[in-house]
């Protein structure tokens, strides 16, 4: 690749231009995520690979910056730009985004009312008479006002659960890491989806306890594999996302469910249930945590439905466990910030988070209508309640080389590979989240060089590292 500040390509007749760093990083892009270049393994020296291809240093520069953007890489002092392996957890700035891109791999919700309500509700928050504790620590599994509005949220998931059982916390990863640090010892077994959310895989990598990933079909995780690995391996818990699974975005059936539940009942297993999209569901399926209440932790947050900013998720436990798991809380951030929890019970006292929640239903619903305009012919799992859509790609592409030429293009996705929990073979697809376009103009334009690049033919970006 020959120095030049922008490369050129050709896009449905017209000219878009790419940036030389940007094409840099997406070519390096797709040979970390094709296991080309290992983690571990040692990027050449900045100005040695400027020298190669005949570029400027600061190209070279902006384009390791790049990976590390995506936490594909870190910088060492004593060992250069380092490849870093399975389980970190992508980084999530949208200000970092070079300018042109459209980034669709965060899970974000589709409108800003958000910023609109809280610009509202601020001025006011000094009238609350809870006001006063904003200052004061608080109990580490939160104060009871707080629980009590935590309650109401996960109600919608079709229960009412008792706030006793209530541990409040700094968003769903959070509550995720408190159930684990309360349940495993080192090299215990947790069974999930072969395609799962990744930052179980970065706790595993935490905790050092073991994931062995088993498949699903559109009904749900198998529970037919889960017998089967419960009999030859000791396993200490299972976990799932029953509701618009990330990131194939199926929702478990009642059959599934408790097909699940009677092998976890067999084996004595701890059920960890993700159900941070349950609330966005409406009529649902029964959670797991009903038909199974003394061995499951459920998980819900606002993150998805309100705002991720808004950092405050619900972790309900099993019957008498709620104490431990406030016992992680304290350990890891003493208890959850009280001026976030604040907000958000006043919002769901007043009916506010419900309000927002149906405004990201309904936009929601108008950007699923123009991926089925856009991406008709194109085989891909969706629900119109759902802020991201599973794409399958049709052969030959494989799942890193497309999103590492869909970003060379000016679009960045989620390639399967980084929901798996192993190095075994998965599904050639993407994930794309059509929530996190700034608006629908920039979801459509995404969505068009999405369509474009599944009809054109698999190609290798320039150069080899």
């Amino acid at each position: 690749m020959s120095e030049r500040s922008e490369m050129t390509r050709t896009n449905q007749g017209r000219e878009t231009r790419i940036p030389a760093y940007l094409e840099l990083a997406s070519e390096l892009e797709a040979k970390i995520r094709s296991g080309t270049l290992p983690p571990g393994s040692q990027l050449p020296p900045q100005r040695d690979l400027a020298r190669e291809r005949s570029l400027n240093v600061s190209t070279v520069t902006r384009a390791y910056r790049e990976l590390q953007n995506l936490n594909l890489v870190m910088g060492s002092t004593r060992r250069g730009t380092i490849v870093m392996g399975d389980g970190a957890m992508p980084r999530v700035d949208r200000a970092a985004n070079p300018a042109g891109v459209i980034d669709l791999t965060v899970n974000r919700p589709a409108v800003d009312d958000f910023q609109q309500r809280l610009a509202q509700s601020l001025p006011d928050l000094s009238s609350d008479r809870r006001f006063r504790q904003m200052q004061e620590y608080q109990p580490p599994e939160g104060p009871a006002w707080a629980r009590h509005a935590g309650r109401k949220w996960i109600s919608l998931n079709g229960f009412d659960p008792s706030e006793d059982d209530i541990v409040v916390t700094s968003g769903a990863q959070h509550a995720l890491l408190a159930v684990i640090s309360s349940l495993t010892e080192p090299g215990d077994t947790i069974v999930c989806d072969r395609l799962t959310y990744y930052g179980l895989i970065a706790l595993a990598q935490m905790f050092r306890f073991r994931i062995i990933g088993i498949g699903s079909d559109d009904q749900g995780m198998s529970a037919v594999e889960l017998d089967d690995i419960c009999r030859r391996e000791s396993v200490r818990a299972v976990f799932t996302v029953p509701s618009m699974h990330n990131p194939t975005v199926v929702t478990m059936s009642e059959a599934r469910r408790r097909e699940l539940v009677d092998v976890a009942e067999m084996h004595d297993l701890v059920i960890i249930e993700d159900d941070v999209y349950g609330p966005m569901l409406g009529t649902r399926a029964s959670a797991l945590i009903t038909l199974a209440p003394t061995r499951t932790y459920h998980i819900s947050a606002l993150s998805k439905a309100l705002a991720p900013g808004l950092r405050v998720g619900y972790l309900l436990c099993p019957p008498g466990r709620a104490l431990l798991s406030a016992e992680a809380v304290r350990t890891t951030a003493w208890m959850p910030s009280p001026l976030p929890l604040l907000l958000a019970t006043r919002w769901l006292e007043d009916g506010t988070a419900e309000a927002i929640l149906k405004a990201q239903l309904a936009e929601l619903r108008a950007r699923h209508a123009i991926v089925t305009t856009i991406l008709a012919g194109h085989s891909f799992s969706a629900d119109p309640r759902c802020m991201f859509l599973w794409l399958r790609l049709p052969a030959p592409w494989r799942c890193e080389d497309f999103a590492a030429n869909l970003r060379a293009h000016g679009v960045a996705v989620m390639a399967a590979t980084a929901f798996a929990c192993d190095r075994q073979p998965v599904e050639h697809a993407v994930r794309v989240n059509v929530g996190c376009a700034s608006s629908r103009d920039e979801l459509a334009t995404a969505l068009r060089i999405i369509a474009a690049t599944l009809n054109d033919r698999p190609r290798a970006l320039a150069g080899l590292v």
